[in-house]
């Protein structure tokens, strides 16, 4: 785009060049360039580049650039902000670039606070904290305070995803050899940012965050004057046009700039969730509620196209997309204008068809389930019928169902004395495994209400190696309807294959079909304390009848090596033939050096303390029954590891999942211990250095990495009587005994670690060092 200097900035070597794009700005542009003006930052340069205006704004700007020897006026025909940006990167002579906006504001130290900031740190962009204004009053934004953007310190983009929460040109000071090769897309006028701060992050490398306030953006107040920012609002589809135009480039850049495979696909999750929550939802309901066929026909076709150029790893992440092309939309589909309806109907068919069963849980597990499979109904008979029923379902305040659902959903209360599940399990079941098997695949697990650890894996697998099985899953649900728990006994009794992870109460007592394959994923690897029929008799066991209940229709169990084999056989009561040492899907990433590479990376920004540090982790099992479990003692002394090793290390607690009580970090100790209780204990793993455990088979996992382990069993001759072990435990562990705090530190400070005692006890309980354990359980199970 052409454009012409007016007047010339006379100074020869600015600090700063502050890009000003204006237009129409007559009653605000005084108070931004007296704001620049007033900057106790000297040697700043002032681009005020004219983009067309006809309200006298050039005439204005033309008086300051006769006044002023810093300020630099251009001028181009009309082309937006973005076109006016990067003709004023062409006229700037910084070393650093900054862009305000016509109506907004700069503290007068605003500019200083940056520039010191990236000379003392020398990264690339340097951010810092924003509030938005009106005559009234002055507030933080939401999008930035509740997504952390305002923390100060050393950031990266993939360290610090939040940093995409804050996509705006304006409250950033840029290294000019950084942006000076990137360019705003002149195509679009909203969004037209994100691609350009999504670049300069990225080349950046490191951001660095100050901990003040650095701009003021004006909220309009007049209906008739908003902003470029507030079309949003006024004009949704123009905006929403521009949004997925701008998502297509902001999502070629990420692939340009992130090798990591792992690290980019993470990336772009956070970034699609981002710009659908905060900026598509707003456009798209604008349309809903008030867009004519044809645009909303668009909206739906757009959605589509979105969905299709999505792998299902992204679209399954997004559950803001997924709330709102379900439920969100089903709840106002009456705004829907007739025309429109069967291009929402192929977009919803699209989505269905992309679901895994963990996203499709977690759909059922919001507020609108019955809206969910209305959903689920209507893309499957590719008919809007279904969603009708529903809403007519609703407003009358009744069920509407067919078949044999119908007849039980009818009578189910009036049957004396019986509850759902026995008609669902002792009636329903038994007529259903009447039925033809189908070529389904089920996950069934009370642990996640997603997928995950081993179920991801080969939930993963299984869409590569075998994609034309339809895959269910029934995961943890607080509490399913009777039409649910129909559909869900249905599927058991006439699935191919089942796959459990653990002890599956739902299934206790039933005998399914004998031409299904039952497929148990044990969630932990190796044979250490004792458990199912092999751990009858001890303090903390079930009786046989229980076990025998809840293991009986194991068709195959696999586990990490031959020498378990035995053990696992005994556990559960199945013949050693049918116990495979397949592996242990959920320790494949152990063999994924880009995945470690990336963990690592993001703990070290998520936890900065960590950093230059060698992290022990502390990761007991429970002690007791169900009800004792949940409350753990800790015998540790976090001040007295604190004293001895804190200088040299960091403490990581990671409790069992069972344990919710009991474990809490003194205020004064908050920089050498962390409570990391919620994050995936294969990811803590990979950032530990020194394992600390007692009678856990996280022990298996971390010896894949041969790293240093020690067993702190100070109630060794209590937890023998409550559980017992496969093996001697003394002789058996791959590293030092200890009982006391003081032996432990002694133990750690004296680097006591025998790593090929730990080698050896690897090699011993996996079979399989490959990395492959999902792709050959697939493989070798599913035919």
């Amino acid at each position: 785009m052409l454009y012409e200097i007016i007047r010339e900035s006379k100074l020869a070597e600015p600090k700063v060049s502050a890009i000003v794009p204006v237009y129409n700005v007559i009653n605000y542009i005084d108070e931004t360039i007296e704001s620049l003006l007033n900057q106790t930052l000297k040697d700043i340069e002032i681009i005020l580049v004219d983009d067309g205006s006809s309200d006298g704004s050039f005439e204005k700007i033309m008086d300051y650039g006769d006044r002023f020897d810093n300020i630099c006026v251009a001028k181009e025909p009309n082309a937006g902000p973005g076109m006016a940006r990067n003709n004023g990167l062409s006229i700037a002579k910084g070393k650093y670039i900054s862009f305000v906006d016509s109506d907004d504001i700069l503290p007068e130290r605003a500019l200083e606070i940056m520039y010191e900031a990236a000379e003392k740190e020398q990264v690339g962009v340097v951010t810092g904290i924003s509030v938005s204004f009106n005559s009234n009053r002055s507030w933080f934004i939401g999008g930035h305070y509740n997504k952390g953007v305002f923390k100060s310190g050393r950031k990266t983009l993939i360290q610090n995803p939040e940093m995409l929460y804050t996509l705006g040109p304006c409250n950033k000071l840029y290294l000019r050899e950084v942006v000076q090769d990137i360019r705003f897309p002149d195509s679009i006028k909203v969004a037209e940012d994100h691609p350009f701060v999504i670049e300069a992050y990225l080349k950046a490398k490191s951001i660095y965050t100050v901990d003040e306030i650095i701009y003021n953006y004006r909220a309009r107040e007049d209906e008739g004057d908003i902003s470029l920012s507030q079309i949003v609002t006024s004009n949704p589809y123009v905006s929403f046009k521009d949004i997925i135009a701008s998502i297509k480039l902001s999502d070629a850049l990420l692939k340009e700039y992130v090798t990591n495979p792992v690290a980019l696909q993470k990336i772009r999750v956070d970034y699609h969730d981002r710009i659908i929550a905060t900026d598509i939802w707003p456009a798209y309901k604008g349309i809903l509620l008030n867009g004519d066929a044809e645009t909303q026909i668009k909206m739906f076709d757009a959605f589509r196209a979105l969905i299709d150029s999505m792998d299902f790893h992204l679209f399954n992440n997004l559950g803001v997309f997924q709330r709102l092309l379900t439920f969100e939309t089903i709840n106002r589909y009456t705004f829907i204008k007739e025309k429109a309806r069967p291009s929402y109907l192929r977009a919803l068919r699209l989505a269905y068809e992309k679901l895994d069963p963990g996203s499709l849980n977690k759909l059922l597990s919001s507020d609108y389930p019955k809206e969910v499979r209305a959903g689920e109904k209507a893309a499957k008979r590719n008919s809007v019928k279904p969603i009708y029923n529903r809403l007519v379902a609703r407003k009358l305040k009744s069920t509407i169902s067919t078949g044999f659902e119908k007849v039980v959903v009818k009578n189910w209360k009036k049957l004396v004395g019986l509850s759902r599940n026995f008609y669902a399990r002792r009636i329903a079941f038994p007529f259903y495994k009447l039925g033809k098997k189908e070529r389904k695949i089920i996950f069934l697990t009370n642990k996640h209400d997603v997928l995950a650890d081993s179920f991801k894996a080969v939930y993963d697998e299984i869409i590569l190696q075998k994609p034309d099985y339809k895959v269910v899953g029934y995961l943890k649900q607080p509490q399913r309807t009777i039409l649910e728990l129909l559909k869900m006994y249905k599927d058991i009794a006439t699935a191919e294959y089942i796959f459990l992870d653990d002890y599956y109460r739902q299934i206790y007592g039933l005998t399914l079909r004998k031409d299904s394959e039952v497929i148990q994923l044990w969630h932990a690897a190796g044979a250490f304390k004792k458990f199912g029929f092999s751990s009858i008799g001890y303090a903390d066991s079930n009786t046989e009848s229980f076990e025998r209940d809840a293991h009986k229709n194991y068709s195959k169990v696999v586990v990490s090596s031959s020498e378990i084999v035995p053990f696992y056989a005994e556990a559960f009561d199945v013949d050693e033939k049918n116990v495979l040492p397949l592996g242990v899907p959920r320790t494949d990433r152990f063999f994924n050096d880009e995945y470690k590479a990336y963990i690592k990376n993001v703990f070290e920004g998520k936890y900065p303390a960590l950093k230059n540090k060698k992290v022990i982790t502390y990761a007991p099992t429970f002690r007791g029954g169900p009800g004792e479990r949940q409350q753990f003692v800790m015998n540790l002394n976090i001040r007295r590891l604190a004293e001895q090793l804190g200088d040299e290390y960091v403490l990581v607690l990671k409790m069992h999942p069972s344990v919710v009580r009991g474990v809490g970090i003194p205020f004064d100790l908050q920089e050498f211990a962390f409570n990391m209780s919620n994050e995936d204990i294969n990811d803590v793993l990979i950032n530990t250095d020194i394992l600390i455990t007692d009678y856990s088979s996280v022990v298996f996992d971390f010896s894949i990495m041969e790293k240093p382990v020690l067993f702190y069993a100070y109630d060794l001759e209590d937890y023998l009587g409550e559980r017992n072990f496969y093996y001697n435990y003394e002789e058996f562990v791959p590293g030092p005994i200890v009982r006391t705090n003081e032996e432990l530190i002694g133990t750690i400070k004296a680097n006591d670690f025998d790593l090929e005692k730990v080698r050896v006890f690897k090699e011993r309980f996996f079979d399989d060092l490959d990395g492959n354990s999902a792709e050959r359980i697939v493989k070798e199970l599913i035919k």
